[in-house]
């Protein structure tokens, strides 16, 4: 079996043992990196023994994407109910503010940025990985259909490209802020996002224009 789907795509449901060794994958991912996620070190941080790793999920890189689909799993069930709930680009922006601080202080984007930047070197890995944001595309996309409809820019904007864009920018600017040590940059243009937004929203529908005859 190759990575992708080697986790049953059932990350989101791991339990007991399974996901005890998940979680101290997640945590070694947070302090180690990539390059420092071996067993050995895997199961100092969960105190199990390293032989249950290879057992439960095969290999480290299996375990691994795992351990991003559990974050994934957990960020989909943090977010969705409140995406699905915004309705403008202002309602929009001040929440990719807001997810943006509870993501920095819980270290999601950092794990997504260790497995993005291993997977630029694995092929295999890097498909695994990239399998793992379509979820977050699809909704991301789903949203923009539906804050355009009814628009001159319905039919101008292609959703899926920029819902990658989207998606594309905020890994980039929270990996960026690692390199630089500083977060401020990225803080300031979500901060840009949110001041400019409603320009944007005044060029749509309102959500209860639409559909009215």
């Amino acid at each position: 079996m190759g990575l992708a789907g080697a986790s049953g795509g059932a990350a989101n449901v791991l339990t007991g043992t399974k996901l005890t060794i998940a979680q101290a994958a997640l945590e070694t991912l947070l302090t180690s990196g990539f390059a420092g996620a071996s067993a050995r070190e895997i199961a100092a941080a969960g105190s199990f023994n390293q032989a249950l790793i290879f057992y439960h999920f095969g290999s480290i890189e299996k375990l691994l994407l795992a351990a991003l689909e559990l974050v994934s799993a957990r960020r989909m069930s943090a977010y969705r109910a409140r995406f699905e709930q915004a309705q403008t680009f202002p309602e929009l922006a001040s929440l990719a503010r807001a997810i943006y601080a509870e993501d920095l202080e819980n270290g999601y984007v950092t794990v997504l940025g260790e497995m993005v930047a291993a997977g630029v070197t694995n092929a295999e890995l890097g498909r695994a990985v990239a399998a793992c944001l379509d979820p977050w595309l699809d909704m991301v996309e789903d949203k923009l259909r539906g804050l355009v409809a009814g628009s001159l820019f319905e039919s101008m904007i292609p959703s899926r490209d920029v819902a990658f864009a989207i998606i594309a920018l905020y890994l980039g600017i929270d990996m960026l802020g690692h390199l630089e040590g500083s977060h401020a940059r990225a803080e300031s243009l979500l901060d840009l996002g949110v001041r400019y937004a409603p320009l944007i929203s005044a060029l749509l529908p309102s959500p209860r224009s639409k559909g009215t005859p």
